[in-house]
């Protein structure tokens, strides 16, 4: 995992420096997780929060292009506290859990309609984890149950997914493109092999609504 994410940087940086036409921008919005725990519909034990990247994309022709990005995906879930956790109004609080990865997206793009601005995507993503912690609010009293904090230790140290996307260009010129995009992001491998002997499975999945902010290059 560590080699394939290495050769897909050296494939975004090599794409900036030689391609012939492609653009270059940021990606920026919101994204929704949760772990195969829980139902995909289940809205309370999802993590909510904000999502960014830096995209590259070559453009074979009008109808197909490749993006590759450098990304950071946050993930993780909400889970219910012990019940000793029990606060006065009578509502126990929720304990967040949350993996962060950085990540290198890679997906092929095909550009469809008489004027191309629909887009559909398809691909791959592979990551290293920065970030594993949960956060859980303090009892009130009489809690003598420990949860840790820290999940670095039963965090996978790299991950593997596929992406799906659709999107709509709002916006071109000859130097600018605006492009909103609704993607769903499917983990692969496991976050716990370290804990294997015990077969713990858990994947994310996320929702994520972003906005692509594109410079277009062309030599």
């Amino acid at each position: 995992m560590k080699n394939t994410l290495s050769l897909l940087f050296l494939l975004f940086i090599s794409t900036i420096l030689n391609a012939q036409h492609f653009s270059f921008g940021i990606e920026t919005g919101v994204i929704s997780s949760t772990s195969n725990k829980y139902s995909a519909f289940d809205f309370e034990n999802r993590r909510d929060t904000y999502y960014s990247g830096l995209n590259t994309t070559y453009y074979f022709n009008q109808s197909v292009s490749a993006t590759v990005g450098f990304h950071y995906l946050r993930q993780g879930d909400k889970e219910p506290t012990p019940e000793c956790y029990q606060y006065t109004d009578g509502i126990r609080k929720e304990m967040t859990v949350k993996r962060d990865y950085l990540i290198i997206p890679l997906t092929v793009n095909f550009h469809l309609g008489n004027s191309n601005k629909f887009l559909t995507s398809i691909g791959v993503f592979g990551g290293y984890n920065v970030k594993a912690f949960r956060d859980y609010p303090k009892p009130i009293s009489g809690c003598k149950i420990g949860v840790p904090t820290d999940l670095t230790h039963t965090t996978a140290d790299f991950i593997f997914g596929g992406i799906v996307g659709a999107g709509y260009k709002v916006f071109e010129n000859d130097k600018f493109q605006v492009t909103p995009m609704i993607k769903y992001y499917q983990g692969i491998s496991n976050t716990f092999p370290k804990m294997e002997p015990f077969k713990v499975e858990n994947r994310y999945s996320s929702a994520l609504l972003t906005l692509n902010l594109n410079y277009k290059i062309a030599r």
